[in-house]
C-alpha cells in the first residue's frame, strides 16, 4: 500500500518522505547536520526514510539509530561525499556497546561512503545497495557487519584503480549470517555474473550505468582492484555464503595514489578463519594472483566446519591453511567438506606452515573432497594436495574428483586417500549432505 500523500513518489507506508523533513536531492549542500533530526523523528516513530532519486550530499559521519531505515529510489539514489577526494565518510555505528536493531538499508549508492555496524546491532538488513569510489585505507572494507547476524543481499561492491582496499568485512557473527546474491567486480564481469544475480541487482546496475551516460556518476569500466573481497578473520558461526558474484582483476600489486606506485599488496579472494559451521554454496570467484604465489586465492584457515560445495572458480584455487600462531582450540582443521565444484584452471590444496609434531599439530577431522571437476590443468602435476606428513593422516579422504575432457581421476599428493564415494558420503554431517546434489551456476 502506498502513502496517498506522496502516491506519485512511491513512498512505501511506514516511511517518511525525506523531502518533507527539509532533506531534499541535488541541493548541493552539506545534509550530514540537517539530517539528524529527521534521524530522530524516524527513531521516536519507528518509521524508515524514503529519499527520492537524486544527489544528497554529507561531509561527515553520520550515526544511525534503532528503526532508522534509509530507502532509495531504483531510479537512482547517491548518497556522496562532500568531498570526493578526502577518506570516504560512514553511515552506521561502529561503538560496540551502542544498539542498534530493526533497520534496513536499501536502493542506496554511496558514492564514497561506507556502512559500518559493530557490536550490539541486531535485525540489521543491507540489501540492493551500491559501494563505489570509496577511499579507505587498503585494509578497509565498505561494508562491516560485524558480531551479529545481518542479511547481505544483492549489493554492488566495486573498487577503481585509485580505490583499493576491502569489499565486504564480517566478524564475529553470531548465528544467522547470509550473504547472498552480492556482486563485486568491474563492468566488464555483468554479463557473465548474471546467473548468480537477482532482477534488482540487475536492475541496480542498468541504473549505475544510465547515471554515468547521464554525467551524474564518474568511474571506469575496471572495478576489481580489491586487496581481499570477503573477509571473517574470527569465530562466525553457522554462516551462509549463497550465490555471490567475486571477481577481482589479476594483478599482483594495485595502485598506490598516495605514492603514484602498484606497491599495494593483494591479500585474498577470501580470507575466513576461526569459524564454526560455515555453507560457502554456489559462488562465483574469479581473479587475484595465481596459486605459485602465497596472496591470491580463496584461504580458509583453522575451523571447523565448512561445507564449499557448487562453486565455480576460474583461475583462482582453493586453499585450506591452517597455521599455528592461534590460540590451541584454533589448532584444528576439522569437518572441511569440499565437494560438486567446477574448478577451471585452479586446484584444491592443503597447505599448513609446519609440520606436526608431538608437542604441536594440527588436528585435522574429516578433511572431505569428492565428485569436484577440473578443467584447464595438465595431468601431470597434483589438483589435490594435502601433507606429506600429518599426526592426522588418516583423515584426509577423497573420492572422485576427475578431469572434464577425459573422466579420468585427478592426481593428488600428500596423505589424502582414496575411498569409495558412498563411505564418503557416509560421514558427511546433515548440514553438508543437505547439499549433495547441488550443481555448480554454469555462466
Amino acid at each position: 500500500m502506498k502513502n496517498l500523500e506522496h502516491a506519485n513518489n512511491n513512498v512505501p507506508e511506514g516511511y517518511i518522505y525525506a523531502p518533507d523533513a527539509g532533506i531534499s536531492p541535488n541541493t548541493g549542500k552539506d545534509l550530514s547536520h540537517v539530517i539528524l533530526n529527521l534521524l530522530k523523528k524516524s527513531h521516536t516513530s519507528r518509521k524508515g526514510i524514503y529519499f527520492p532519486a537524486g544527489t544528497y550530499l554529507f561531509s561527515s559521519d553520520v550515526l544511525l539509530t534503532s528503526y532508522n531505515s534509509l530507502l532509495g529510489s531504483i531510479e537512482g539514489t547517491i548518497f556522496r561525499c562532500f568531498d570526493i577526494t578526502k577518506k570516504s565518510v560512514m553511515f552506521g555505528d561502529s561503538t560496540y556497546g551502542t544498539t542498534v536493531s530493526n533497520l534496513s538499508i536499501e536502493n542506496i549508492i554511496f558514492d564514497n561512503i561506507r556502512v559500518h555496524f559493530y557490536g550490539r546491532k541486531s535485525a540489521i538488513s543491507i540489501s540492493h545497495n551500491i559501494f563505489i569510489n570509496t577511499i579507505t585505507e587498503q585494509s578497509t572494507a565498505q561494508l562491516t557487519c560485524s558480531s551479529n547476524a545481518y542479511t547481505i543481499n544483492g549489493n554492488i561492491f566495486m573498487r577503481g584503480r585509485h580505490y583499493a582496499g576491502v569489499g565486504l568485512s564480517t566478524y564475529g557473527n553470531s548465528t544467522g549470517l547470509l550473504i547472498e546474491q552480492n556482486f563485486l567486480g568491474s563492468i566488464e564481469d555483468i554479463n557473465v555474473a548474471t546467473p548468480w544475480l537477482d532482477d534488482k541487482t540487475q536492475t541496480l546496475l542498468t541504473t549505475l550505468l544510465s547515471l554515468r551516460d547521464k554525467g551524474l556518476m564518474s568511474f571506469d569500466d575496471a572495478q576489481g582492484n580489491f586487496v581481499s573481497g570477503w573477509y571473517s578473520t574470527s569465530n562466525l558461526k553457522k554462516g551462509i555464503f549463497r550465490k555471490n558474484f567475486i571477481s577481482g582483476n589479476n594483478e599482483i600489486y594495485l595502485y598506490n595514489p598516495e605514492t603514484g606506485k602498484n606497491d599495494i599488496s593483494r591479500d585474498h579472494g577470501v580470507y575466513i578463519k576461526q569459524y564454526t559451521q560455515v555453507e560457502v554454496i554456489q559462488n562465483y570467484f574469479s581473479g587475484w594472483t595465481k596459486d605459485e604465489r602465497a596472496s591470491g586465492q580463496l584461504k580458509f584457515r583453522n575451523a571447523k566446519g565448512l561445507v564449499f560445495a557448487g562453486n565455480y572458480l576460474n583461475q583462482i584455487s582453493f586453499n585450506a591453511r591452517p597455521y599455528d600462531n592461534v590460540d590451541e582450540q584454533w589448532l584444528i582443521m576439522q569437518d572441511t567438506f569440499i565437494f560438486n565444484n567446477y574448478l577451471s584452471d585452479a586446484l584444491i590444496s592443503y597447505w599448513q606452515n609446519f609440520i606436526d609434531t608431538k608437542d604441536k599439530a594440527i588436528n585435522v577431522k574429516n578433511y572431505l573432497v569428492f565428485s569436484n571437476h577440473f578443467i584447464n590443468r595438465p595431468d601431470n602435476k597434483p589438483l589435490i594436495t594435502s601433507p606429506n606428513k600429518s599426526l592426522s593422516s588418516n583423515q584426509f579422504f577423497c573420492s572422485e574428483n576427475s578431469f572434464i575432457e577425459t573422466g579420468k581421476q585427478v592426481p593428488i599428493s600428500g596423505v589424502m586417500t582414496e575411498i569409495t564415494l558412498d563411505k564418503i558420503k557416509a560421514l558427511l554431517p546433515d548440514y553438508a549432505a543437505q547439499y549433495l546434489l547441488i550443481k555448480p551456476i554454469m555462466p
